[in-house]
């Protein structure tokens, strides 16, 4: 059984992940192996794996990121800024491009199989273009059960407006509190020339209600 799955993984990133189908299937195949040899690292891969097969969550899986980002909302009330830095594992989950360029190709890595499709960032930028059309209309809801002090609520989606050809896509986090809007969080992909590589910086911008949020 591991064997195929590991076959199955192989053969369709060697190929090239080309349709909505072809990716759906090889993040499956992921999500079945990684359940079977019990593995629980990779945080943004595995949350990328969740999307496209749930709408929402409640469960152990993100009961970690939402204590984590409600202790973020705390600190920001207390210092009056929003300031990731004193929180550095919070930020590499909001970190979800570059975060999981790099925790793909590591998982890819450690099963036998080659991680181009991640090194290569023409190949990751095509392979996050499928995924981002795959779950367009389908947000990611999280569930705080039960609800902590800043935050009930985190729907995560891709950002239809800065979504582009040519360009990875970009992401936003909005967090509710009961029926209010708290606060939206934005990343932005800069693309940075290296040589004959590109590198990938991410960035985050906040808009809260003085700002619009409604």
């Amino acid at each position: 059984m591991k064997e195929s799955i590991l076959e199955k993984i192989s053969d369709l990133v060697t190929k090239g992940v080309e349709s909505e189908a072809e990716c759906v299937y090889l993040l499956t195949q992921s999500r079945k192996y990684m359940e079977q040899q019990r593995i629980y690292a990779y945080p943004n891969l595995r949350m990328l794996i969740n999307w496209t097969v749930h709408s929402k969550l409640d469960n152990a899986a993100v009961k970690e990121f939402l204590e984590d980002l409600n202790d973020f909302l705390v600190d920001s009330e207390v210092r009056g800024s929003h300031e990731l830095s004193p929180f550095p594992e919070l930020k590499n989950k909001l970190s979800f491009v570059t975060s999981l360029q790099k925790e793909m190709g590591d998982f890819l890595q450690s099963i036998g199989i080659d991680s181009l499709i991640c090194t290569d960032n023409r190949k990751f930028r095509r392979f996050l273009e499928i995924f981002g059309h795959t779950v367009e209309d389908t947000p990611l809801v999280y569930k705080a059960n039960p609800p902590l002090s800043h935050l009930s609520e985190v729907t995560f989606s891709r950002r239809q407006s800065v979504f582009s050809e040519g360009m990875p896509p970009s992401f936003s986090w909005k967090i509710k509190n009961g029926t209010k809007n708290v606060i939206r969080i934005h990343s932005n992909i800069i693309v940075i020339p290296f040589g004959a590589f590109e590198i990938y910086n991410e960035v985050f911008s906040f808009v809260t209600n003085d700002r619009g949020l409604d």
